[in-house]
């Protein structure tokens, strides 16, 4: 009897250690290692099921469109472990910076992706200047050189029964292609409407 109970034991040992490896596995592939955030596929379906549930619990659901301004000037002038070594500090910055409950993701190349739950517009528009700010105080370190970097922002909120996560994240893309063409480093939300410019060349 003592041989069956510790052959189970043994049995089970086994297979909570399978369950966590497994687990593990998944996670890593869930993840990109050099920033930590999750990768574009997973992040799709959790947006998908965010907003599903913001549909029917009523509460705001925003997103957060980011990219590294001038990145190419920086693979190009230092080379692309230097890249990659702004991309690491910007995935700690994120990861210290939002909630945990926020979905980091690495979208693609320098641009990132933030899924923001139970969060209306303003304040989105709030957590997404506070990293803003903190990108351009980063001071990273590569071969005896200190590297600055600034980041362009695009900001968009969930409308009433939207389910699919594609118009979202292009009105959030659309934000942070406007805050490149105004010039960089700066936080644009989407479906702002659009600056009058006076007779006298001021903006009303």
């Amino acid at each position: 009897r003592r041989l069956i109970v510790g052959a189970a034991a043994a049995l089970l040992g086994v297979s909570v250690r399978s369950v966590y490896l497994l687990q593990e596995v998944r996670e890593s592939s869930l993840r990109d290692s050099l920033t930590g955030c999750v990768n574009r596929a997973y992040a799709m379906d959790v947006v998908a099921t965010e907003l599903m549930r913001a549909r029917r619990s009523h509460l705001p659901v925003a997103l957060i469109m980011f990219d590294v301004d001038r990145f190419k000037s920086i693979n190009d002038r230092y080379g692309h472990l230097c890249g990659d070594a702004v991309l690491a500090e910007v995935g700690a910055k994120m990861r210290a910076s939002l909630r945990s409950s926020d979905l980091k993701c690495r979208y693609g190349g320098e641009e990132f992706l933030i899924l923001l739950p139970e969060t209306p517009l303003d304040d989105a528009h709030r957590a997404a200047e506070t990293l803003r700010r903190e990108f351009s105080e980063l001071e990273i370190q590569w071969n005896g050189r200190v590297i600055r970097v600034t980041s362009s922002f695009g900001v968009a909120c969930a409308r009433p029964n939207e389910i699919d996560p594609t118009p979202v994240i292009a009105r959030a893309d659309e934000a942070l292609y406007r805050a490149k063409r105004a010039g960089r480093n700066c936080v644009r939300v989407a479906d702002d409407p659009p600056a009058v410019v006076t007779s006298t060349g001021h903006v009303a």
